[in-house]
């Protein structure tokens, strides 16, 4: 299974996650946007209503108030804005573009409305009738509602004009005012109607202006968007790479730990406190590892030690006895059966004390210049001469020499060719390869056989493991051949390695600097 990296998902979700920030916070200030400029349009347009509303105007005075009043609401072409005015004899002005299909008299004008006239309005009123001075919006009692006041006093017209019924006060008529949307050909508008006592008047913007400014500004956001997401990405992997950086070192201090490095600790510093338990925890592991290690190690070098004397004075003695029975009698072939468990126990001695040497870092090579192209034309001659049923060559490079400790050495070339010759098929081949390559020495053995089990590839330098599940005495072994030879080909700065298992042949290969 493919690994994944925390810290690029850690970049990845930071992105992710102000990307999803972004996009909310553009939505929700868009359509905040959007609605302000439409409430400004709506306050401009209440603007115009207020300030052509409050005296008669000529009829050529509507046609360049259409031209300056689109420009004050933001319009770029006269098609833009839609303008009708209406009084008591009928239309007054109605834009040239007026669509046919909106019928002025359908548009839901406001009702006036009317309100008693305070006593200081009808006081200040001139004998003329002419129009009271502006009463402030900050009256409640004379303001339009509180969404639509725009700082300009709205127009008082006086009782004069309009007398109430008889026996009551004299009342001042307010414009009212109403705002809405419609379609109109496929385009959105906004209106404002605005019934006056002596006249209508209709205001319209295209809000393709509106959306054009809120289009540019989405743009801008697109095009800093993927610019801020980078720069998070970078900020979030810097981040990322400083907050996993103990980590790092974790790792590079576990990569530093083998048999000859269990004394390595993590030092303490100024790490988190997240990371600080883990340190000390990884410290005390090692420490408790490092003290089983040494102990186990301890107790099968000391072991061999000790099973060495006794074995040998155990091969004299059965020796002896041997020499002492009759030839070819019972207790000289039960004699000969017991020297040779003997034999392999002393065998078993031997590799573990060799074992436990390399565990521990302390397995000393005596080292010297080694003809290793000799030394192989030998392993030939031996194993033509042990398996002479098989077909036994081989291709080695002339000159091959190498620095190494010859007795140890020696031990990993017989082990692989003896394993080539237990494991073999009847009538079978071994293959034996020598050639310099990238600077390093690489010799291969190679034997027919039936394949080594996919399970048993992982485990085949286990000590003790045999790949034969019956561990049955037909083929000699204890299991420990290959994980000592590749020990010592470790302890040469090399290594050994099963290179080929497949059906019809095993191939082992050992490399070694040159």
């Amino acid at each position: 299974m493919k690994s994944k990296s925390l810290r690029l998902r850690l970049a990845l979700w930071s992105v992710l996650l102000a990307g999803v920030a972004l996009a909310s916070f553009a939505a929700i200030a868009w359509w905040q946007l959007r609605d302000a400029k439409i409430e400004a349009l709506d306050r401009q347009i209440l603007d115009q209503s207020e300030r052509e509303l409050s005296r008669h105007w000529p009829e050529d005075h509507w046609k360049h108030h259409e031209h300056n009043m689109g420009r004050l609401l933001g319009a770029h072409d006269i098609h833009q804005t839609l303008l009708i005015m209406q009084d008591d004899n009928g239309l007054v002005y109605r834009s040239s573009h007026w669509p046919e299909s909106l019928n002025p008299d359908q548009l839901p004008w406001p009702q006036l409305e009317d309100r008693p006239t305070p006593e200081n309005a009808t006081d200040s009123m001139s004998s003329d009738g002419a129009n009271p001075p502006p009463v402030g919006r900050e009256d409640p009692e004379f303001s339009f509602p509180p969404p639509m006041r725009t700082g300009h006093p709205p127009p008082l017209f006086p009782p004069e004009d309009f007398p109430p019924p008889p026996g009551e006060p004299p009342r001042l008529h307010l414009p009212a005012f109403t705002k809405l949307s419609l379609d109109v050909g496929g385009h959105l508008w906004r209106f404002g109607l605005t019934t006056a006592p002596h006249g209508k008047l209709a205001i319209g913007i295209d809000l393709t202006v509106v959306e054009g400014d809120m289009t540019e500004l989405r743009n801008a956001f697109l095009l800093a968007t993927p610019l801020a997401l980078g720069f998070i990405a970078l900020s979030a992997w810097f981040l990322s790479g400083l907050a996993l950086s103990p980590i790092r070192h974790l790792t590079n201090t576990m990569e530093r730990v083998t048999a000859k490095g269990l004394d390595k600790r993590i030092a303490v510093g100024k790490e988190d406190q997240e990371f600080l338990q883990l340190i000390q925890v990884f410290n005390n592991m090692l420490e408790r590892l490092e003290r089983s290690f040494l102990q186990a190690s301890r107790f099968s070098g000391d072991a061999a030690h000790e099973l060495k004397t006794p074995l040998a004075i155990l091969q004299g003695q059965i020796e002896r006895a041997m020499a002492q029975c009759e030839v070819g009698s019972p207790i000289q072939a039960s004699l000969t059966g017991i020297l040779d468990e003997v034999q392999r126990l002393g065998t078993i001695s031997r590799k573990l004390l060799l074992l436990s040497l390399a565990d521990a870092g302390r397995l000393h090579l005596y080292m010297s210049d080694i003809n290793l192209t000799q030394a192989l034309e030998d392993l030939l001659e031996d194993a033509q001469m042990l398996a002479p049923e098989l077909d036994v060559s081989g291709s080695i490079a002339f000159g091959l020499t190498v620095k190494a400790d010859a007795e140890l050495f020696r031990q990993v070339l017989h082990n692989l060719l003896s394993n080539a010759i237990k494991y073999n098929l009847p009538k079978g081949w071994i293959h034996i390869n020598a050639a310099r390559q990238d600077g390093r020495i690489e010799v291969s053995v190679a034997n027919a056989s039936l394949g080594i089990p996919d399970a048993d590839r992982e485990r085949i330098f286990e000590r003790f493991y045999r790949a034969d599940q019956s561990h049955n005495r037909q083929i000699e072994g204890v299991g420990l051949g290959l994980s000592l030879s590749r020990e010592i080909a470790r302890a040469h700065g090399g290594d050994l390695l099963l290179t080929e298992a497949e059906i019809g042949k095993v191939r082992f290969d050992v490399y070694l600097p040159t």
